[in-house]
């Protein structure tokens, strides 16, 4: 399963791409778990939201200076009581065997709605825990789209 949430437009080094971009939490994970899926993958930088991984207030964060209070001035809340828990949606997939995908970009708009199967390739990283792949999807020969009736399938 690929998000396009349309941030992959934003990518690149900057404060806009990886500060204020979507993203998902445990919530997405408990599903993406009962639902079996295989693989999950998204256009943002991360696969949770920005304030639960170390660009936000935890463990080693905030990697970016005012984050906090740019946070809490846009929702007049702390980031830490919305976000009290690190990376839950990229621990629910991957310690359930999900296969995670960050940066999901390149030609995504054209595959968007399409009946496909990704295959990704990564580098042979002994004892890595990730790595960058390619990620290449492999469109329907019969140019179907695909019709949501709700399931994972």
């Amino acid at each position: 399963m690929i998000i396009n949430t349309g941030w992959h437009r934003y990518w690149g080094d900057s404060r806009r791409y990886f500060v204020e971009s979507p993203g998902t939490y445990k919530e997405a994970g408990e599903w993406m778990k009962e639902k079996k899926i295989k693989g999950f993958g998204i256009d943002c930088q991360a696969l949770d939201h920005p304030m639960a991984t170390a660009i936000g207030p935890q463990p080693n964060g905030p990697l970016i200076d005012g984050v906090l209070e740019d946070y809490k001035a846009y929702t007049g809340r702390d980031a830490a009581d919305d976000f009290p828990e690190w990376e839950p949606c990229h621990r629910e997939i991957l310690g359930n065997g999900i296969v995670g995908f960050e940066n999901v970009g390149g030609q995504i708009d054209a595959v968007t709605g399409k009946r496909v199967t990704f295959a990704a390739f990564p580098w042979r990283w002994t004892k890595g825990d990730g790595c960058i792949v390619r990620l290449v999807a492999i469109v329907d020969p019969s140019g179907d789209f695909r019709i949501s009736d709700g399931s994972a399938a």
